[in-house]
């Protein structure tokens, strides 16, 4: 399928991801996915004053012009000014749903850090986890950082 198909098109349910023409369905989240999702978005907000950065759930990122992966939470340091960004955020973080497969989460996370994402975070509402990104892989934390922005995120400001 062309990329303009995909572009035009509208769905019930999430969004799927474009991979080189082909459509990849992704997880509905439930009620543990979003709530994590908002409230890591508040948190973001929280500091939009203070710091330039501007948070958007559930956004299309153009990693290649024949991949568009969707993003639960996405942190630019500038307002993007595609619908569709062609460049990285600062942050990215994926939220883990019921019927997530690890290795297609550790796909992702590879791609997004091959497109130069700084700061790859995963988390856990079932488990309860933080888990980073990085050139040495994915290994869980206690908290997540931006000490570029001295912002700290801890697990009960997302996890309930």
């Amino acid at each position: 399928m062309p990329v303009e198909e995909y572009l035009r098109m509208s769905f019930d349910g999430p969004d799927p991801e474009y991979l080189d023409g082909e459509l990849r369905e992704r997880n509905l989240g439930g009620k543990a996915h979003g709530r994590t999702q908002a409230k890591l978005a508040i948190c973001f907000g929280k500091h939009e004053h203070r710091f330039p950065l501007k948070v958007h759930t559930e956004i299309h990122l153009r990693l290649a012009p024949m991949r568009i992966r969707v993003a639960d939470v996405a942190v630019f340091l500038e307002k993007p000014t595609e619908e569709i960004p062609s460049s990285p955020p600062h942050v990215v973080a994926e939220i883990v749903s019921p019927g997530d497969r690890y290795q297609e989460i550790l796909e992702k996370l590879k791609e997004y850090r091959g497109w130069g994402i700084r700061h790859i975070w995963l988390l856990d509402p079932a488990s309860q986890t933080f888990s980073v990104y990085d050139d040495a892989g994915l290994r869980e934390v206690a908290a997540f950082g931006l000490p570029d922005f001295e912002l700290t995120i801890q697990k009960s400001d997302v996890f309930e």
